[in-house]
């Protein structure tokens, strides 16, 4: 028998363009119905939080209370919340300022925050007592760390100017501080004179990120990474200046009162980092061995504090750990970690003056 004559040139493409249009078709389906199912979701978001009770804004401020990055599903998600001291569980006043991190003092706050458009462009925002805008400075890139001096007087932000994460092989920060009073950005750290044991640091690889400034300053700790090791440094707002410390580790909180520093140290031989609690004494690591905290988690944060006992930072939860946190308490003597509030992350607390 002869063999079969091949396919013409016409019905390929027919049965090509078949193909395509089934393909097509079942892909609009699907979006159509992810689409669908997530409405319903935003919908069913919206009405949990319609029906949940909300505080006034005016009314928590004049109390102790937590200031958060409000995480729970709804219309209000990514928006700062104000939540009373005293009932860290219960309901929330809900600001209209929506911040990715945030750091908060009786005086104002930093607000680092995403501005999602045509292009995608990043803002430090400043906010008076009363968490309303003040003032707007660019960052450049996806925000990372927020921190406010006791008093106001300084701001530092971190923000990815590229990676997204730490453990990223080729991430850049950049780390600004900002004179809070003037609204004056001082500069990029990097641009700052870092020493250790006497000699000048000039690694072109040096990132900083996750300042901690002593009180209100001009004393503070951050962490400086270079090479595939990162360190603490102490430095000066004054003199622009900072000193390796000669600790590994990263991260650093200093306490209220001064006298301890949690931060990240660094297992020599895993390269997992723990949160660790260390003495100060005169704002110097005082050489006592650090002390691990319960937390056995890792954590990517920077911790923030509750009392000069305590410290509060976000954890991720579930399958959603990128976008739902809880914020978490642990003390510094080793005490197992506590839920403290859930859907938040960013926390900082804040004791009106007066």
């Amino acid at each position: 028998m002869p063999d079969p004559a091949p396919a013409s040139p016409t019905r390929r493409t027919l049965a090509f363009g078949v193909v395509v249009l089934l393909c097509l078709t079942a892909l609009a389906t699907y979006l159509l119905v992810q689409r669908s199912r997530d409405a319903a979701a935003a919908e069913a978001a919206a009405d949990r939080e319609a029906a949940t009770s909300r505080l006034q804004v005016e009314d928590v401020l004049e109390v102790p209370h937590l200031v958060v990055r409000n995480t729970a599903p709804g219309p209000s998600f990514g928006k700062v919340a104000l939540i009373p001291l005293d009932d860290p569980t219960g309901p929330r006043a809900i600001v209209d300022v929506a911040c990715d991190r945030i750091s908060a003092t009786p005086s104002g706050a930093l607000c680092l925050q995403q501005v999602t458009g045509m292009l995608t462009t990043y803002r430090a925002v400043f906010l008076d007592e009363q968490l309303r805008e003040v003032g707007a400075a660019e960052v450049g890139g996806v925000p990372s760390r927020a921190r406010v001096s006791a008093g106001g007087s300084w701001g530092a932000s971190t923000v990815f100017v590229s990676g997204h994460a730490y453990t990223d092989a080729q991430f850049s920060t950049e780390t600004l501080i900002t004179d809070l009073t003037t609204r004056t950005s001082l500069g990029n750290l990097e641009t700052w004179t870092t020493v250790r044991d006497g000699e000048e640091i000039t690694a072109v690889d040096r990132n900083y990120w996750g300042v901690s400034f002593i009180g209100d300053g001009p004393g503070f700790y951050a962490t400086l990474g270079t090479g595939d090791r990162i360190f603490l440094v102490k430095g000066d707002v004054g003199t622009r200046t900072m000193e390796v410390v000669g600790t590994e580790g990263g991260c650093p909180s200093v306490s209220p009162d001064g006298r301890t520093v949690v931060y990240k140290e660094v297992d020599p031989e895993s390269r997992n980092e723990h949160f660790v609690a260390a003495g100060l004494a005169e704002g110097d690591l005082d050489g006592r061995p650090a002390v691990p905290l319960g937390e056995g988690r890792l954590v990517d944060d920077q911790v923030a504090w509750l009392d000069d006992d305590t410290v509060l930072y976000a954890v991720g939860r579930g399958v959603s750990s990128s976008v739902d946190f809880d914020v978490w308490s642990s003390p510094v003597d080793g005490g197992a970690p506590t839920l403290l509030i859930p859907d938040a992350a960013s926390p900082s607390v804040v004791i009106p003056e007066g």
